[in-house]
C-alpha cells in the first residue's frame, strides 16, 4: 500500500519538481498538488499520509496549515516542510507547531523523495544547517530558563535514542546504531512521545532540552 502524498507549494516549477521526487519513489503516491492554504485545507477531512509544505503561500503561512493538523489530534499524519526560509524564527516556529522534517529548497527530486519516505517511517529530516542551528538554538534556550517540572522519567536507552533524533537519525538509523529492531525503536519513539506529552520529533526535543535531558 503506497503512502498518500499531497504538495503544497504555490511555485508550478517546484511543485513540478517536488511532484516528480514524490512519483519516482515506488512506496509513495502523489495525490494531489495545491498551491494554497484553502486547497491544502479542503483536503484535511481526507486521508493523507504527508504533507510536504512550503511556507510562504499567497494566503498565509504554511505553519498555520501544520497548527491545524495538529489540533485535529491527528498524529499520525506526517508534515515535511519544504522551503527556502532558514530564518531561526520560522524554522523554531515550523517545529514547534508540530512540523516533523524541515528542507531547505536545495534538493534534487530523488533526494526528496527519499526524504518524504523516511519522514513516513519515523525519520525527522534537517537540512544539516537546519539541524545545526535547532540544536544551538534549544541548548541555548536550555541553558536561560529552568527545568520543566517534574521531570520526565525516560529511561537511559530513551535519552540515548533522543540523542540520536536530535541529530536527525531515522529510525531506521537509530536502530543500526542501538544494535536494536526498528520495531523496538518505533516502540521507544511512542514511549517517549507518551512520557514528554509531545506528538512530533521537533515538540520531544524542546521538551527534553528544556528538560535538562539534552545537554550535548
Amino acid at each position: 500500500m503506497k503512502s498518500k502524498v499531497v504538495v503544497v507549494e504555490d511555485d508550478p516549477l517546484v511543485a513540478a519538481h517536488v511532484g516528480r521526487g514524490v512519483l519516482q519513489h515506488e512506496g509513495l503516491s502523489l495525490v494531489a498538488i495545491v498551491g494554497t492554504l484553502a486547497e491544502a485545507r479542503s483536503l484535511l477531512t481526507n486521508p493523507v499520509d504527508l504533507f510536504i509544505l512550503d511556507l510562504g503561500l499567497p494566503d498565509g503561512s504554511g505553519i498555520e496549515l501544520i497548527e491545524e493538523i495538529r489540533a485535529r489530534g491527528n498524529l499520525e499524519t506526517r508534515v515535511l516542510v519544504l522551503s527556502v526560509l532558514g530564518d531561526q524564527d520560522t524554522v523554531l516556529a515550523a517545529i514547534l507547531a508540530g512540523a516533523d522534517g524541515y528542507l531547505l529548497k536545495d534538493l534534487d527530486s530523488l533526494d526528496i523523495g527519499q526524504q518524504a519516505a523516511n519522514a513516513l517511517t519515523g525519520g525527522a529530516p534537517l537540512s544539516p544547517s537546519i539541524a545545526a542551528y535547532v540544536l544551538r538554538h534549544l541548548r541555548g534556550q536550555q541553558e536561560q530558563s529552568k527545568p520543566d517540572d517534574p521531570d520526565p522519567l525516560l529511561s537511559p536507552r530513551e535519552i540515548e535514542l533522543l540523542q540520536l533524533l536530535a541529530r536527525g537519525y531515522s529510525n531506521k538509523q537509530a536502530a543500526v546504531v542501538l544494535s536494536i529492531s526498528p520495531h523496538t525503536i518505533g516502540d521507544h519513539v511512542k514511549s517517549i512521545y507518551r512520557k514528554l506529552r509531545v506528538s512530533s520529533r521537533g515538540e520531544a526535543m524542546v521538551r527534553a532540552f528544556r528538560s535538562g535531558l539534552l545537554r550535548s
